[in-house]
């Protein structure tokens, strides 16, 4: 389980996705905004993935409802990750896609799409390695920068970091490679 406080994940969990209920329950009509006691069975509402995970998660295990896969991750999607995952917008369709898509996961079985996710994550993370180490200074760096989410441009940055020090450790500007101490005294001690 992640950090409750972890704010990446509190954002990417408040994404709307669409529940149908099959009971009707007491108590959270207001969910349609209405003034009824309870929600009518059959019922088709947006509500925030956290609330949906913690009504799935509830433990007297009462309240059935069908959760639908929301449309980023739908067939058109999956179709479009397939074909290229790298020319994808992601931010367009969901801010921190891959890391809802875990969360996401986590809550429905569908085998299908958690491969999808995986391929094109790994397609996506090699492109995003490849533009860290050119340094991210071309157009077409700058381009690519705006289709990642919110996960890849942390590894982007990460990636940029990692490649700026192996560059100055490269260029030697760490200084010069020295014998530790100890070992320069066992040396001269003869041991």
């Amino acid at each position: 389980m992640e950090d409750y406080y972890d704010i990446d994940s509190i954002l990417s969990e408040d994404q709307n996705i669409k529940c149908v209920f099959q009971r009707n329950i007491p108590g959270l009509s207001w969910l349609e905004g209405g003034h009824d006691e309870a929600l009518k069975a059959g019922s088709r509402i947006d509500i925030p993935f956290w609330l949906a995970r913690e009504i799935v998660d509830h433990p007297e295990g009462t309240v059935h409802m069908d959760i639908e896969t929301p449309e980023f991750f739908g067939p058109k999607v999956r179709n479009a990750l397939r074909a290229d995952a790298t020319v994808v917008d992601l931010p367009k369709l969901c801010p921190s896609f891959f890391r809802f898509g875990t969360h996401f996961l986590q809550l429905i079985d569908d085998p299908v799409l958690a491969k999808v996710l995986e391929e094109a994550f790994k397609a996506r993370l090699q492109m995003t390695m490849d533009h860290t180490q050119s340094g991210g200074s071309s157009i077409n760096s700058a381009d690519y920068l705006n289709r990642l989410d919110d996960t890849e441009r942390d590894l982007y940055k990460a990636g940029l970091e990692s490649s700026a020090s192996v560059h100055h450790w490269n260029q030697q500007s760490f200084g010069r490679i020295r014998s530790a101490n100890e070992i320069l005294l066992k040396r001269k001690l003869g041991t």
